[in-house]
């Protein structure tokens, strides 16, 4: 039954253990013990079942289109509707916390009525107070304390084999020892330096994509929240669009789908979530994984699957490829500048498999007949491979697979747009890229057929041109002679 705490005034937050008056001027300190009782029975019996809290997120997305440039720059984007999607967290540190985390269910839930600083024991309806980035994300329900009308000891501040050593942990917030509040933070990045100081209450099971879509969105950037080596300060502060709970609870065990996905993919949707410290062979052969999942999919032409491993993929292979670029910097010809061209690049490992999935792309592009978009995917991994007016290679085609299957893809998707009703022909273009493709592996059975049937599709189009043109010139013929 929800506990009324509407009988006490309003409460001003601090340091100090919270004394409260009634209107008739006697003092309380903390609430009746009936109440806490039930609070400290309800806490005991957390322990003893799952327990699976969520959180719906919103936005305006048409107020955070005025700061479309600095979401742009950090890598986000506007969201396409209000609805930023739905966190579940699981409170599987009950055995160790069982307050901590009682009360955080009951905040989730709203059932413990109004507190006693006046305000709903609720987080449904409440903004983010802070986005830091690369940190965590607060909430907290301002000038209340918790559940039981006080702060709340430390329980178990070090939990044998947890450590903030990862993202998506749930946390209580306090103002020092033995002053849990109603704050809580979900990490977004390793926080060792509170190992010790906060209490670990739970993880996040679901939704960290929507998390990481929020910790993007602009602060007042009060607050250097992260820095990220050789990369950026990543600064932030009080949202300056609000991210609102517009919906919170607590969900049955059985609604909560913990299962593996039936293509295989349990990587998370951020790099970061799979490797905090961004390790190298990781992360490479988790791009491998899943990009292998991707190619499946093709198979089984299932093409949209397909492009969002891909592209997963890609995101994967990002960390890596930072990386490789800020040696090969200083490398850069000075010229190549000057000239507009590019450098190719040095095809490590990372450079290879980040053709290979932009080729494999381009693969299902053409599949989807995206004519122009295969062939921008297959001009891009050209460009990487050979350069532009570099002094790096000087233009030649690298002997190199990848190099025959980007102009081999681009030839097809060139035939392709020449059959579109409208388009101009581009056999000729298709033929070139064949030609080329044959003087790195002259051997290329597959490249020689492919390239008679264009030089074939090309004869009939020359066929077919001049017949056109016969019957444009017919009626001047025809009018010279009878003149």
């Amino acid at each position: 039954m929800p506990v009324d705490y509407s009988k006490f005034k309003d409460v001003v937050d601090s340091d100090e253990e919270p004394v409260w008056e009634t209107q008739t001027g006697k003092s309380y300190k903390g609430l009746p013990q009936k109440v806490t009782a039930a609070l400290d029975d309800a806490a005991k019996k957390l322990p003893g079942r799952k327990c699976f809290c969520f959180f719906d997120f919103t936005t305006s997305p048409e107020k955070l289109a005025g700061f479309a440039q600095e979401l742009a720059q950090n890598g986000g984007t506007i969201p396409a509707s209000r609805e930023l999607g739905r966190v579940i967290v699981e409170l599987d540190q009950a055995a160790y916390a069982p307050k901590l985390c009682e009360n955080f269910r009951s905040l989730c839930t709203g059932e413990r009525g109004t507190g006693v600083g006046g305000n709903k024991l609720h987080y449904k309806g409440r903004s983010l107070s802070l986005i830091l980035p690369r940190f965590c994300l607060q909430a907290s329900i301002p000038n209340e304390y918790s559940c039981w009308g006080a702060y709340l000891p430390d329980e178990r501040l070090r939990i044998p084999g947890l450590f903030f050593d990862r993202p998506g942990l749930l946390a209580v917030g306090n103002h020092g020892p033995n002053t849990n509040t109603c704050t809580f933070m979900i990490t977004m990045h390793t926080a060792t330096h509170l190992d010790g100081y906060n209490q670990i209450i739970g993880r996040v099971v679901h939704g960290m994509e929507v998390l990481r879509t929020i910790e993007l969105f602009p602060t007042d950037r009060k607050e250097r929240s992260y820095a990220e080596k050789n990369v950026k300060t990543w600064w932030g502060g009080k949202p300056l669009v609000d991210v609102v709970i517009a919906d919170c609870g607590e969900l049955p065990a059985e609604d909560v789908d913990l299962s593996v996905p039936s293509d295989g993919d349990t990587y998370p949707e951020h790099p970061l979530d799979f490797s905090p410290e961004y390790d190298h062979e990781a992360l490479f052969d988790a791009q491998e994984r899943i990009r292998e999942i991707g190619n499946k999919h093709f198979k089984e032409r299932h093409f949209k699957e397909a492009l969002a491993k891909y592209k997963k993929a890609q995101a994967y292979l990002g960390p890596l490829l930072r990386t490789q670029h800020q040696s090969e910097f200083g490398d850069e010809d000075t010229a190549t500048w000057m000239a507009g061209g590019h450098r190719p690049k040095d095809r490590t490992p990372a450079v290879r498999a980040k053709f290979t999935i932009k080729l494999n792309v381009c693969q299902v592009l053409i599949a989807l007949e995206e004519w122009r978009g295969a062939i921008a995917v297959a001009d891009e991994v050209l460009l990487e491979l050979v350069g532009k007016a570099s002094k790096k290679g000087n233009g030649a085609l690298p002997n190199d697979p990848l190099v025959i299957k980007a102009l081999f893809r681009r030839a097809r998707a060139h035939v392709g747009l020449s059959q579109v009703k409208g388009e101009v022909c581009r056999f000729e273009e298709a033929i070139e890229d064949l030609q080329r493709a044959l003087t790195v592996d002259d051997k290329n059975a597959e490249v020689r057929r492919e390239l008679e049937k264009v030089k074939a599709l090309q004869r009939q189009a020359d066929a077919s041109g001049q017949e056109v043109y016969k019957t444009m010139l017919q009626p001047q013929e025809d009018q010279v002679k009878a003149g």
